[in-house]
């Protein structure tokens, strides 16, 4: 199967050839499970914004916090709370339960600090102490509307002083505010001796950790639905219990990513703040400013203690107080910093996605490419499948034969916006019309940028290249994400007959060979801002380039390759050493790439310019497109 591995652009119908399918009697499913429909698409999330992995991809390719964040969100810049006219810090209130009946809260040593400070519970005028381990159990009547609140010690055996039953209002304080508190409060649903805890993913560790919260004080509250749990903390200290995306990218050359999720983490929670009223009256429904799931951001306190927290704590610290700004920002001109895990190739348009929140476009959500979202050594999901028999489709659609699956409408980044499905309904013709959104979710799918492939039905990368004799290798590149198409963000089209550019040779050189070194060592002077610097420097770094003039200090990113310069490329990326015979081409005696052209030859990278006989090279003409994609393709395949 040859699909491109982001999904481009609008696709014809796919036609179902079902043996009997118009012999159907009318109103009889029709078992297609012989025949397949596949989703073939990329990334993971709703690609407004951020691409995480695009900003690893970025880091390790030398872009600081700041670029990526100005490159994602186009038009900002990045500014600190409570100057330049910024919003000031606030407080924070995080909900970490909602609607609950029944909560024992455990009063822990955090073991840092060698005499602890003790946990205040605190209801009205009335106060007591937690002491080490002590737990404070917490029930709620519906009827009364009220709360029983228990002390126990640390073997469940209740104390003699006890709060009773009164108002849910109730807080607790102990030293969450220093720099190193020496408690930690263990929220759970249940009592200690019963298995149903609470506990969150270390996806750092690869462990769960019980939910555990040692910064800030603690606020119980009664929402309609039961008693809501939220901590009120400092906005950095908040941050500090993000986790959104993997510490340890910190250790594999992805740290500025992690400052750029850390001030994006900041600006999205303290734009939401002013967005929604005070707690307790807002649409966080939950006594709270924002919600530690993923409904906003995924906080899950103290505790997380797996590889690379330490770079984590770095990222926060050395961001402290640092919000993304834009002057169009309707809240104290912070933007809310919406994030996903990677793009299929470019970023989102809000507007398309998400009208009805932004019916117009906005500045500062709009596509951009994202190509380290393709890189499948970045990117886990930088290209994915997921296959279904005709008849589930049918069936989940509301069809009783499917007869053809098409994207009808695409969003500006090549995403789908609207899905066609097309079959059998009671023996009459029918049409189910879903947006990309819905077949999203009633599939399961992991984004919205796919293609819909039916059976073994192959679905060509690109528009431009059917009749092309170096069709197959376009295809076989592309499918390796070495080559991504011609007109981003699109890139619907390879433009075959186009020239390639010296910056464009180390883009495709770089991809096939998997360089990743010496991205951020500027090596040649006539580069800088180009987008192909990163790639010409680790080309420079790899020993296949010199550039283009004597004293090695300019690249000449602009200018076309000609076929003898590919030809030295290709010998000093794959090693070729063997001229054999030599002079296998008549025209390109005595040229200082005819060394390079013979091994070449040997290698069976090439045959020659001027079939059938290819006594030729044509060592001057530029390099077309097409012809790199077969050279690369012929390399690659040994």
């Amino acid at each position: 199967m040859s699909v491109t591995k982001n999904t481009r652009h609008m696709r014809g119908f796919i036609i179902l050839a079902l043996v009997g399918v118009l012999l159907a009697p009318a109103g009889v499913a029709v078992a297609q499970e012989a025949e397949t429909v596949s989703f073939v698409g990329s990334g993971w999330g709703h690609g407004v914004g951020l691409s995480q992995y695009g900003a690893y991809g970025a880091s390790r390719d030398g872009w600081t916090a700041k670029q990526i964040l100005e490159y994602f969100y186009q038009g900002t810049s990045i500014g600190v709370l409570g100057e330049g006219g910024l919003a000031p810090r606030e407080n924070l209130w995080v909900n970490l339960e909602k609607d609950r009946s029944h909560l024992v809260l455990i009063a822990h040593e955090t073991g840092l600090v060698s005499a602890a400070e003790p946990v205040v519970v605190a209801r009205g005028t009335d106060s007591w102490e937690l002491g080490k381990d002590y737990r404070l159990v917490i029930d709620w009547d519906s009827t009364a509307n009220t709360c029983s609140l228990e002390i126990q010690d640390a073997s469940g055996t209740p104390v003699a002083d006890q709060p009773g039953s009164g108002r849910c209002d109730a807080d607790l304080t102990w030293d969450g505010w220093v720099e190193t508190p020496s408690r930690k409060i263990e929220v759970r649903w249940t009592d200690p001796a019963e298995q149903d805890a609470c506990v969150q993913m270390d996806w750092n560790a690869g462990t769960y950790e019980p939910c555990e919260y040692a910064r800030g004080d603690l606020h119980l509250r009664v929402g309609p639905g039961g008693m809501d749990l939220s901590v009120e903390l400092d906005i950095d200290d908040y941050v500090l219990g993000i986790s959104e995306m993997p510490y340890y990218w910190g250790e594999s050359g992805g740290m500025e990513a992690l400052k750029a999720q850390a001030i994006a983490a900041r600006s999205y929670a303290r734009e939401l703040q002013i967005y929604r009223d005070p707690p307790g009256d807002n649409g966080c429904a939950a006594w709270c400013d924002v919600r530690d799931t993923t409904a906003d951001q995924r906080y899950v306190g103290w505790g997380h203690v797996g590889t690379g927290i330490d770079d984590w704590i770095t990222a926060v610290k050395t961001t402290a107080g640092q919000v993304i700004t834009h002057p169009a920002a309707p809240n104290g001109g912070v933007v809310r910093a919406y994030y996903s895990s990677s793009s299929g190739g470019a970023t989102e348009n809000a507007n398309e996605i998400w009208s009805y929140s932004f019916p117009n476009p906005v500045p500062y959500y709009t596509s951009v490419s994202d190509p380290w979202a393709l890189d499948p050594s970045i990117n886990g999901n930088a290209s994915w499948t997921t296959t279904f028999g005709a008849g589930t489709v049918a069936n989940v659609v509301g069809l009783d034969v499917l007869t053809s699956v098409a994207v009808t409408e695409r969003n500006t980044s090549t995403s789908a916006r609207s899905v066609r499905f097309t079959g059998l309904r009671d023996g009459e013709a029918a049409a189910v019309d879903l947006s990309s959104a819905s077949v999203k979710s009633l599939f399961g799918l992991k984004s919205i940028y796919f293609d819909v492939q039916f059976g073994d039905e192959v679905v060509p990368p690109f528009d431009d290249i059917s009749g092309s004799v170096h069709y197959d290798d376009i295809v076989y590149i592309a499918d390796l994400g070495i080559t991504k198409g011609c007109n981003p963000p699109v890139n619907s089209l390879f433009c075959p007959d186009s020239t390639v550019s010296r910056g464009q040779m180390a883009a495709f050189l770089v991809r096939a060979l998997g360089l990743t070194d010496g991205a951020a060592t500027d090596q040649f002077t006539d580069d800088d801002g180009s987008v192909f610097e990163a790639d010409i420097n680790k080309l420079a770094a790899a020993g296949i380039t010199k550039g283009c003039n004597s004293d090695g200090t300019l690249f000449c990113p602009t200018d076309s390759v000609s076929r003898g310069e590919m030809a030295a490329f290709l010998v000093r990326a794959y090693g070729y050493d063997d001229p054999g015979a030599g002079d296998w081409f008549t025209d390109d005696d005595g040229l200082i790439f005819e060394g390079d052209i013979d091994r070449l030859r040997v290698a069976g990278i090439t045959v020659g310019c001027n079939p059938p006989d290819n006594n030729h090279f044509c060592p001057a003409d530029p390099v077309r497109r097409d012809q790199m994609a077969s050279f690369l393709a012929r390399a690659l395949r040994g």
